[in-house]
């Protein structure tokens, strides 16, 4: 039977609240988002079993269109799993990855069929970003014992510690600004403001913590999101794009440029500056080419490139490993890890998902397609400089974003 909202007010409540405080705990750790993520799931299964249509719109989005070419996708992945260099470590990334995505989706059904809880779960976004930044913020200023307590590191820190410890979390921020804009598009008033006052904060905490992957993936996002409203606007306005696309380029890679950098060593292609990819990360995604040419087809199984053959020996120069744990880079890590047989499906995948927000936006000039744009960019285009791919805190968060987006868009239908 339907489960009456008016009977479990407080659980939907919760778990609404739950869903927008995950990404901006990550001001607490990577546990702590996975922690709330994984209790908002419980409540949502709870709630599902009470309202099963909850279970019918997962069911009906798996039999989409975008939800076989995920499955194909997956499907094509698995092909590495039995030849991996660990067939068990391969499958729970494997397992653990498609887990992700079916919880996000089971929190888009919950909130697409009930607009208080989206309501709730958007200004909780926006709330505890505009906390959670703050924290971060005074914490660079000087005054560091609220950030020492949320993260629970008591112990002396060095002046550099509030500018060093926020990254993992200026990445998440990055990806929640577009999110962030498309919650103001929606509200009014105070709930407007503090929503974009908490998107420009989290832009500013990227570039404090010198996050350059992250900058990365936010001019992909301002490269993407300008060009969709120009070819909406009129032909003529895509001759502007290229001129604001070329001025904003430089202007972030200007950004780049003059941020700190780490300790150089040998370069290994002349033409990248060092000042815009580290000469670290050019040994590891030269080093990772070439292993991938020696097994093109299936890779070397899930999240374990790092194990190939002279991953670990020490770069002269450099005291640190060829390969450490992943090649920071997506397209590398897949595409080493599952061949081009795992890594086209994916692509094609990605590229589906972008196209139907590009198409919606076109068409209807829907603010959470131009928000879905951005993320799909900003998530994707950092994960060309950072973190590995599999990891959870970094999944989670961008699927329950996404997640978050598409209830939205779909109450607007």
């Amino acid at each position: 039977m339907p489960d009456n909202p008016a009977h479990s007010t407080w659980l939907r409540d919760a778990t609404a609240i739950a869903i927008g405080l995950a990404v901006p705990a990550m001001v607490s750790g990577r546990a702590v988002l996975q922690g709330i993520a994984a209790a908002a799931l419980i409540a949502v299964l709870i709630i599902a079993w009470r309202d099963r249509t909850i279970f019918a719109q997962v069911g009906a989005a798996a039999r989409s269109r975008l939800g076989v070419v995920v499955i194909i996708a997956f499907a094509a992945m698995a092909v590495s799993i039995p030849g991996s260099l660990d067939p068990l470590r391969s499958f729970e990334a494997w397992g653990r990855t498609l887990a992700y995505i079916c919880g996000c989706t089971l929190y888009w059904a919950f909130l697409s069929e009930d607009p208080r809880a989206l309501r709730q779960a958007t200004r909780t976004l926006v709330l505890f970003s505009l906390i959670s930044a703050g924290i971060i913020i005074i914490a660079q200023l000087g005054y560091r014992e609220p950030l020492k307590w949320i993260r629970d590191e008591f112990r002396h820190m060095p002046s550099t510690w509030a500018f060093h410890a926020p990254k993992a979390y200026a990445a998440l921020g990055a990806c929640a600004a577009p999110v962030l804009a498309w919650v103001a598009a929606r509200e009014t008033g105070a709930w407007r403001w503090a929503a974009l006052g908490a998107a420009l904060l989290l832009i500013y905490i990227v570039i404090t913590t010198v996050n350059k992957s992250a900058l990365g993936g936010l001019l992909t996002m301002l490269l993407v999101v300008s060009f969709a409203v120009a070819a909406r606007k009129h032909r003529k306005w895509l001759a502007a794009w290229g001129i604001w696309a070329v001025a904003t380029t430089a202007a972030v890679l200007f950004l780049v440029y003059e941020l700190p950098d780490e300790p150089s060593s040998t370069a290994v292609w002349d033409w990248m500056p060092p000042e815009l990819v580290d000469t670290h990360r050019q040994q590891i995604w030269h080093f990772t080419a070439g292993k991938i040419a020696e097994a093109p087809w299936t890779g070397y199984g899930i999240n374990v490139i790092n194990r190939v053959e002279g991953a670990g020996d020490i770069l002269p120069g450099y005291e640190a490993e060829a390969l450490p744990s992943h090649p920071h880079n997506w397209i590398l890590e897949i595409l080493g890890e599952t061949g081009l047989i795992g890594f086209i499906p994916v692509l094609f995948a990605i590229a589906w998902s972008a196209a139907r927000s590009f198409r919606r936006y076109l068409l209807w000039a829907d603010p959470a397609a131009l928000s879905q744009l951005g993320l799909t960019a900003v998530f994707w285009g950092s994960s060309l400089f950072n973190f590995s791919i599999w990891s959870s805190w970094w999944l989670i968060g961008y699927f329950l974003l996404m997640a978050i987006i598409s209830a939205g868009a779909r109450q607007r239908t």
